[in-house]
């Protein structure tokens, strides 16, 4: 199973060469814990596989999922260096475990129960909704900022270093995040409290998410609205009621894993997900953009809570 993947703790190792390379002050431990995660994976996998058969097949499910992630995010790489517009791996981020799920699934994935044909429901509905608003939002206007700007600083030599900068990065992250769905798809219980759970959470997720892009957009979408803070509906509720949504939508999937012999195991993804979207790059990035592009923005922090949400003051 695993000596076709050889390759891939071979581009790791040398995304470690390249980062310390490119930076002037050696290898910093967070840059090396990324590409070292699927490395170390391989390893631990011949190992712990001995263990229990369930979890030898949850194991060869997630080692095809992070195979064919690079696979995905290399070709969406190739795309974008043609397009001059790396935005489009934000597109490619909730299609990715979309389509690495719905691959194992016809892998491994004979007489589903109801439980998992749940599961893949919300997650087709999750992924190409979330897909297909950032492409409505950022393919219309060009490369959105973030990218623009280290395209500048990174000069003749962007076209392959975004590869290791934007893809390989996120393409790690988003196969560590796609565990509790490999585990998932082991459920062979039918529908079980569990599974009421697991809808009800991506239910508050697909609101919050779906809810307050919906906002957003009617928002940004009236002209006498530029350069204001929005500060209404469920934006008035926390500052980034998307990023809660979505990780409500991650922890709806740790819930599915928990129906499978050895769900357990995709939790602490999901605590993963709950930080980076909380306390992570996804919330301080955005956060400091736009205390520099807002001016209301300060006020609008001291009086709304950032990620979890809470009714806003004098309401009912």
């Amino acid at each position: 199973m695993n000596e076709p993947l050889i390759a891939i703790p071979m581009v790791c190792l040398l995304w470690l060469l390249l980062q310390y390379r490119k930076s002037s002050q050696g290898l910093s431990l967070r840059t090396a814990i990324y590409p070292l995660i699927p490395v170390l994976w391989l390893i631990l996998s011949t190992q712990w596989g001995a263990f229990d058969p369930a979890l030898r097949q949850a194991m060869e499910r997630l080692t095809l999922m992070g195979a064919a992630v690079w696979v995905l995010v290399s070709l969406v790489w190739a795309l974008g260096t043609v397009m001059r517009n790396h935005s489009i791996m934000d597109i490619a981020y909730p299609l990715t475990p979309w389509a690495v799920t719905c691959l194992a699934w016809w892998q491994w994935g004979a007489n589903p129960s109801l439980h998992v044909l749940i599961l893949l429901v919300c997650m087709t509905i999750w992924s190409w909704r979330l897909g297909g608003y950032i492409a409505m939002r950022y393919l219309p206007h060009g490369e959105e900022a973030r990218y623009a700007r280290w395209r500048e600083r990174g000069g003749a030599s962007w076209w392959w270093w975004s590869y290791f900068q934007i893809y390989l990065t996120q393409g790690v992250l988003i196969w560590m995040w796609t565990w509790p769905l490999a585990l998932a798809l082991g459920a062979g219980a039918q529908a079980s409290v569990l599974t009421v759970l697991a809808v009800a959470s991506w239910m508050v997720g697909f609101v919050f998410e779906a809810g307050g892009d919906l906002q957003m957009h009617r928002f940004r979408s009236n002209p006498a609205n530029k350069g204001k803070v929005m500060d209404q509906g469920l934006w008035a509720w926390c500052r980034h009621p998307n990023y809660f949504g979505e990780s409500m939508t991650w922890l709806a999937f740790g819930l599915f894993a928990l129906a499978a012999p050895w769900g357990w195991l995709g939790l602490p993804m999901v605590a993963m997900v709950f930080w980076f979207m909380n306390q992570g790059s996804a919330l301080s990035m955005t956060e400091r953009y736009m205390l520099k592009t807002k001016p209301g923005y300060a006020e609008y922090m001291a009086r709304t809570p950032a990620f979890f949400p809470k009714p806003p003051r004098g309401s009912p």
